[in-house]
């Protein structure tokens, strides 16, 4: 992690508690438009970069174990995990293509929490959201690894209603 994403995650976190709203997602595969339609109104418990984000450290050794997304929000509603940030500067995603982090963070979501955690019951909404600078989506590594991901995950993120999205980092 580099001094400039420890930034990024700040500034993030600051505006996510005070307005949501202002936290835009681009490219997003639902009709999310930014965090406060995700949170649905819903105050959410935050982890920022700490191994407490998984309720389940047992579970799914080989695609999560030892990992920690920067900044996971869980519903108080539900008690389940609902959105994974992952906040990148200019390094590329770690892992392989078919394996990078958002791969991970994506099946241990779908795994780990449920559409509609209570019948009836409103909850925060899923995500998967990669929050970096607009040029590092333009970078050609990046962009691939990134892309890759989309094409292969978005029409299983529809089906079980799971947003994923750019946060640019530079837009807040």
């Amino acid at each position: 992690m580099t001094q400039w994403e420890k930034k990024i995650e700040e500034k993030f976190l600051n505006i996510l508690r005070e307005r949501p709203e202002a936290l835009e997602i681009k490219n997003p595969s639902s009709a999310a438009r930014n965090l406060a339609d995700l949170l649905s109104g819903h105050e959410p418990t935050v982890f920022h970069d700490t191994n407490e984000w998984n309720p389940h450290p047992e579970c799914m050794q080989d695609l999560v174990g030892g990992v920690i997304p920067d900044i996971v929000l869980r519903s108080k509603v539900s008690g389940q995990n609902r959105i994974y940030i992952e906040v990148k500067d200019s390094k590329p995603l770690n892992y392989g293509i078919e394996d990078s982090q958002v791969v991970r963070y994506f099946l241990h979501l779908l795994a780990m929490s449920t559409k509609a955690p209570e019948k009836g019951a409103g909850d925060i909404k899923r995500a998967v959201l990669l929050c970096a600078p607009s040029l590092w989506f333009k970078d050609k590594h990046n962009a691939e690894t990134w892309a890759h991901f989309l094409k292969h995950f978005s029409g299983l993120a529809k089906a079980f209603e799971i947003t994923l999205g750019e946060v640019h980092a530079d837009t807040f």
